[in-house]
């Protein structure tokens, strides 16, 4: 009996999420020092949730990026509307492919909420490798790119934490929840989709 499509591509998300979960001791060392604080790879099973009271929370921070339409974007555009951001890129070969995978699964659970991702590598992601990435994957939402020299003061604003060994990027998991300027909250580590969907709806709440 042929199985739903609907259960199939649930079946290939959870395969794919304890594939990576297995490959997560490999990046521990990285941030044994400071993975509790920045939720380092180390710690990427273990989720913590930071929401903040209102006028609590950071600001925050305005940048002018590109998107996969090769077309200018200020941050601030995008969280007019609540947006959830986060970070990755494309070449990545384990991480991040299950932070995307979580993310399409992610999406519809959170009707008025955008999403962005800005990629961590910024010479090889360039506006053509994200659209075709995000087409090639049926992923419909922003991919954002720029200068190293302004992806490096995002990463610093936002608490990304980067090793690069070779074309290799360790990183952090973050899901940054930010509304008209103000970041909301924060989930660190990579959750399922339920709980990540769950969790921005707390976080939107403020946390009731």
């Amino acid at each position: 009996m042929r199985r739903p499509a609907a259960e199939l591509k649930y079946i290939l998300l959870i395969t794919a999420v304890f594939a990576a979960l297995l490959l997560f001791p490999v990046y521990s060392s990285l941030f044994v020092n400071n993975s509790s604080a920045a939720g380092g790879l180390g710690q990427a099973s273990r989720i913590t949730v930071e929401c903040y009271e209102p006028g609590a929370g950071p600001t925050a921070q305005d940048f002018i990026l590109v998107n996969q339409f090769n077309k200018t974007v200020a941050l601030s555009q995008l969280w007019e509307t609540p947006t959830l951001l986060t970070f990755a890129y494309t070449y990545c070969p384990d991480v991040c492919p299950i932070i995307n995978l979580v993310l399409n699964a992610t999406r519809p659970k959170l009707p008025g909420v955008i999403i962005a991702e800005i990629t961590l590598d910024p010479e090889r992601d360039t506006p053509q490798r994200l659209y075709a990435y995000s087409v090639g994957n049926k992923y419909n939402w922003t991919f954002l790119t720029g200068p190293r020299e302004v992806l490096e003061k995002v990463w610093r604003s936002y608490g990304v934490i980067i090793e690069r060994r070779g074309d290799y990027i360790a990183h952090n998991v973050l899901f940054i929840v930010i509304h008209r300027g103000n970041i909301l909250g924060v989930i660190k580590g990579l959750p399922p989709p339920e709980d990540l969907a769950k969790n921005v709806e707390r976080i939107l709440r403020r946390c009731r």
